[in-house]
């Protein structure tokens, strides 16, 4: 299994991880779109590569902050597939994001998730991470309709 964040060349490798492993949606990203992605520094998608295809994909954002110069990561996304889970695929890509962080002198790393997803609490407590306190709550704002 290899684990690693993907270049700009490595768009059709993004693009087949995306289509493959994320239910379909119409009109996804092809190559040119993951191309532009990937070529964003801030934009981060490690892939764990099986010898069939991509097992497993990342995605997460590098962020600036405005009282400080280092920069925090939002983990935003974890995808393996049914094949591949329960075999440390997403630990291995968690763990090569905190190494990436690491390595760039990143604050922290953060990531919100459903309590009620049980895969994810034991994945991200699993690598480390530790629950931010019982008072966090979400919002969701969705764009208004065009008239």
């Amino acid at each position: 299994m290899r684990v690693r964040r993907l270049e700009p060349r490595d768009a059709d490798l993004a693009a087949a991880a995306i289509c493959t492993l994320k239910d379909p949606v119409p009109g996804a990203p092809g190559a040119d779109v993951l191309r532009r992605f990937l070529a964003r520094p801030e934009n981060v998608l490690i892939v764990a590569e099986a010898e069939e295809g991509p097992a497993g994909y990342l995605v997460a954002y590098v962020l600036d902050r405005v009282d400080r110069r280092q920069t925090m990561v939002c983990l935003y996304e974890v995808g393996v597939s049914e094949a591949h889970r329960r075999r440390g695929i997403g630990r291995a890509m968690v763990e090569e994001l905190r190494r990436l962080c690491r390595e760039a002198g990143v604050m922290k790393v953060w990531v919100i998730a459903s309590r009620s997803n049980q895969a994810a609490m034991r994945l991200y407590a699993g690598t480390g991470g530790r629950e931010g306190g019982d008072d966090a709550v979400v919002f969701v704002w969705q764009p208004p309709k065009a008239p």
